[in-house]
C-alpha cells in the first residue's frame, strides 16, 4: 500500500483515516462504487509508459491513480479541510460511500487524497450517465468499432471514441505546465484538453493550484465543464470541432448543474487565459432579455471559445437550458445530427456546420434561427424570475 504523508489537525492522521484509505482497496467497496483499479493503469500518451511512467516523469508529486468503467484518473491533490457547508454539499456522496461499507464519520473534518479522488470519480460516472440521457442513448449503444449499418455512432465504446476518458489533476501548476509542454507541445496555465490519436481518447490536464480550485466546491464543477467538452467532442468520434455556441453552452450547463454559481471562461481553443469564477448571471440574462440579443445568427459564426463575450456565453448556456428543459427529445436528435454528419463516401465531415444546423433546426424543431430566437426570448423572463 502506498503511504501518503498527510497530517490531520497537526497531530498525525487519525486511525479512522488510515482504516478508511485501506478499505477503499478492498474488492467489496470498490465494486459497489464502480472502481476498477488503483493501478498500475494505462494512462496518457503511449510514450509515457502509463501511470508508472507518470510517477517517474513527475517524481516531485505523490500520485494516486484510479480507473472506473469510463475513466482513468491520476491525481496529486492533497487532503482538504471541510467546513459545515462542504459537508452538507458532499453528504449525499458520503451516504453512498457508507452504503458501500465504508466508515465515514458523521461529521468528517477532513478528506484524504484518496477520498477526494473517489468523490471525483463517482461524480464523473454520474455525469457520464447524465450526458447519455442528454443525447438519448444507452452506454451499450456504442459498438467497439464502426458498424456498416444503422446509425453512425463513431468508432468506439466510449461515446464513439476507442478508449476511456482520462483526467490528470495537479496540485502544482509546475507539473501541469511540464506535462502539457512535454506531451502536447502546449504552453498553458489553465486546463488543457487534448485528443490522443493513438489510442483514440480524450484527455484533460487540470491544474488545481489557484486558490479557488484548491477546494472541491469549485474544482469539481470546473472538471465537469471540461468533461462536458470532452463528451461532446467524443460523441460519434472526434472528427471535427462542433459549433462553438453549442459546445460551450453544453459544457456550461453541465458545470452549473453541479454548482449553480460556477463559470469557467476559456481563451483560444480552450487552452489559454482560463478563469473560474462565481456568478448567478442574472444581470447578464437581464441585459439579454432587454436587448433581445445576441441572436442565434450572431452566435453561428463564432469559431473559437475565446471569441465569445460574457453576454454571448451566458446566452449559449441559457439557450441549452431552454432546449433541454423544454424540448429534450428534439435536442438529443439535434446534437446527434450536428456530431454525425457524413460525406458522400460515408466519412465524418464538418463541412458547412451553419447550414447543417439550419437544416436540423427545421427538421427537429420546425424552426428557423429567428423562430428559435423568438421561442427562447419568450421563455427567458420566466427563467430569470425562477418561475
Amino acid at each position: 500500500m502506498v503511504v501518503f504523508g498527510v497530517v490531520f489537525g497537526g497531530f498525525g492522521r487519525p486511525a479512522w483515516a488510515d482504516k478508511l484509505d485501506e478499505a477503499f482497496l478492498e474488492p467489496g467497496p470498490m465494486q459497489a462504487l464502480g472502481l476498477e483499479s488503483w493501478g498500475p493503469i494505462a494512462f496518457g500518451p503511449t510514450d509515457l509508459g502509463g501511470s508508472e511512467g507518470l510517477k517517474k516523469e513527475l517524481p516531485m508529486a505523490e500520485w494516486l491513480t484510479l480507473e472506473t468503467a469510463h475513466f482513468r484518473f491520476a491525481s496529486s491533490l492533497g487532503a482538504e479541510n471541510l467546513k459545515t457547508v462542504d459537508r452538507a454539499r458532499l453528504e449525499p456522496y458520503f451516504v453512498r460511500l457508507r452504503a458501500a461499507g465504508l466508515k465515514i464519520p458523521a461529521r468528517p473534518k477532513k478528506i484524504s487524497p484518496r477520498v477526494r479522488l473517489v468523490l471525483i470519480a463517482v461524480r464523473a460516472e454520474d455525469l457520464y450517465a447524465r450526458f447519455l440521457a442528454l443525447i438519448g442513448h444507452a452506454d451499450g449503444d456504442f459498438p467497439a468499432a464502426r458498424q456498416p449499418e444503422g446509425e453512425y455512432l463513431g468508432n468506439g465504446r466510449f461515446l464513439g471514441e476507442a478508449d476511456k476518458f482520462e483526467v490528470l489533476l495537479h496540485k502544482s501548476a509546475q507539473t501541469h505546465a511540464m506535462f502539457c509542454l512535454d506531451h502536447m507541445g502546449a504552453k498553458v496555465t489553465g486546463a488543457l484538453r487534448w485528443h490522443f490519436r493513438d489510442p483514440h481518447k480524450l484527455f484533460a490536464s487540470v491544474p488545481a493550484s489557484d486558490s479557488d480550485l484548491k477546494k472541491d466546491r469549485w474544482l469539481w464543477p470546473h472538471i465537469a465543464h471540461n468533461l462536458g467538452h470532452m463528451f461532446f467532442a467524443a460523441y460519434k468520434h472526434f472528427s471535427y470541432q462542433p459549433p462553438v455556441w453549442l459546445d460551450e453552452g453544453l459544457a456550461l450547463m453541465l458545470e452549473r448543474e453541479e454548482e449553480p454559481l460556477s463559470i469557467t471562461t476559456e481563451g483560444e481553443e480552450g487552452t489559454l487565459n482560463e478563469d473560474v469564477r462565481s456568478s448567478d448571471w442574472k444581470k447578464e440574462l437581464g441585459k439579454i432579455a432587454a436587448k433581445g440579443e445576441p441572436r442565434l445568427a450572431t452566435l453561428f459564426p463564432k469559431n473559437t471559445l475565446g471569441a465569445l463575450s460574457e453576454l454571448e456565453a451566458a446566452s449559449c448556456w441559457s439557450r441549452l437550458v431552454f432546449l433541454e428543459s423544454q424540448f429534450p427529445g428534439e435536442l438529443a436528435l439535434f446534437l446527434g445530427g450536428v456530431k454525425g454528419q457524413l460525406d458522400a463516401e460515408g466519412y465524418p465531415t464538418g463541412r458547412d456546420l451553419v447550414g447543417l444546423q439550419r437544416k436540423l433546426l427545421s427538421e427537429h424543431f420546425g424552426w428557423s434561427p429567428a423562430d428559435f430566437d423568438a421561442a427562447y426570448f419568450a421563455w427567458l423572463p420566466g427563467f430569470i424570475s425562477g418561475e
